[in-house]
């Protein structure tokens, strides 16, 4: 029988590490996503959108891991399998605003290459504008709705693991949640004035 538990060891010692980290990128990329960005400029926006990426980006990689093992459930894949998706929602929206950023530019490329003046272009920026702001708002609607089987996951993977598992997650998760809110600072937004003038 302890032969039997032996080489499964290696497979799932990592797991709690794993889904620690998925966890506290995931909860990051919401906390990101719930800015209000109203108030930002082009390129705010940009870097904003950008850190939603990179943190929704760590979380698909050790939901990844995390959902190897021969002890992870469907869910966990499934889970994955959504990170991907939204990931690609988050990259659309990225292009849009780099699209936008390029024809609000004077002399940015795409003016000039298309030999058009600043006021043709503003035109098109405005369409980039508002698809980017479309894609983030869907892209909004379906973690909101994604929130409560989140965190019904997060609850089933706890209890799945023993008391040191459990523990050793705690201790991962709390760093980890430190390690985003500093790799990915959400900055205050402008006051209502200063964002309308």
């Amino acid at each position: 029988m302890e032969s039997a538990a032996t080489p499964q060891e290696p497979n799932h010692r990592n797991r709690p590490v794993h889904l620690a980290r998925r966890d506290a990128y995931f909860e990051r990329a919401m906390d990101l996503l719930s800015r209000p960005m109203d108030g930002l400029d082009s390129r705010e926006r940009l870097e904003c959108v950008s850190q939603i990426s990179a943190s929704l980006n760590k979380a698909r990689d050790h939901a990844f891991f995390a959902a190897r093992p021969e002890c992870a459930g469907h869910q966990e894949a499934e889970f994955h399998h959504f990170l991907d998706l939204k990931l690609k929602n988050v990259d659309s929206a990225i292009a849009m605003i780099q699209h936008q950023i390029e024809l609000e530019q004077e002399e940015g490329f795409l003016c000039r290459f298309l030999r058009t003046t600043t006021e043709e272009c503003r035109m098109p920026a405005l369409q980039y504008r508002r698809r980017a702001e479309d894609i983030l708002q869907g892209l909004w609607h379906m973690l909101r709705l994604a929130h409560s089987t989140y965190f019904a996951l997060r609850q089933a993977n706890l209890a799945e693991l023993c008391a040191d598992e459990q523990a050793r997650y705690q201790r991962a998760y709390a760093s980890f949640q430190e390690e985003a809110r500093q790799r990915f600072p959400i900055r205050p937004s402008p006051p209502a004035a200063e964002a309308t003038s």
